[in-house]
C-alpha cells in the first residue's frame, strides 16, 4: 500500500509515518516504499507506545529489538 493508504488505514497522519520511518521505527526504513500489512501492523505498535507516553527517542531502541524478538519466534 502506498504512503496515503497507510495514513488512512492507521489514521496516523502521513507526516508521522515518515518520521517514524526515518527513525527506524518500522521495518520498512524507506518512506516512499511500498507498505505491507506487517508495516501498519508495527505503525499500530508504535503508535499505542507514543499515545503512552513513550518518546521516538525511547523508541529507537526500543523497536529493533521487538523486530527481533518477532522474528525469532
Amino acid at each position: 500500500m502506498t504512503l496515503e493508504q497507510l495514513a488512512a488505514r492507521s489514521g496516523v497522519a502521513a507526516d508521522k509515518i515518515i518520521t517514524y520511518t526515518e527513525a527506524g521505527l518500522l521495518p520498512c526504513k524507506d518512506a516512499h516504499a511500498t507498505f505491507s500489512a506487517d508495516d501498519q501492523y508495527w505503525l499500530d505498535m508504535v503508535n499505542c507506545f507514543l499515545e503512552n507516553g513513550s518518546s521516538v527517542e525511547d523508541l529507537k531502541d526500543l523497536m529493533p529489538l521487538c523486530e527481533q524478538c518477532a522474528t525469532t519466534y
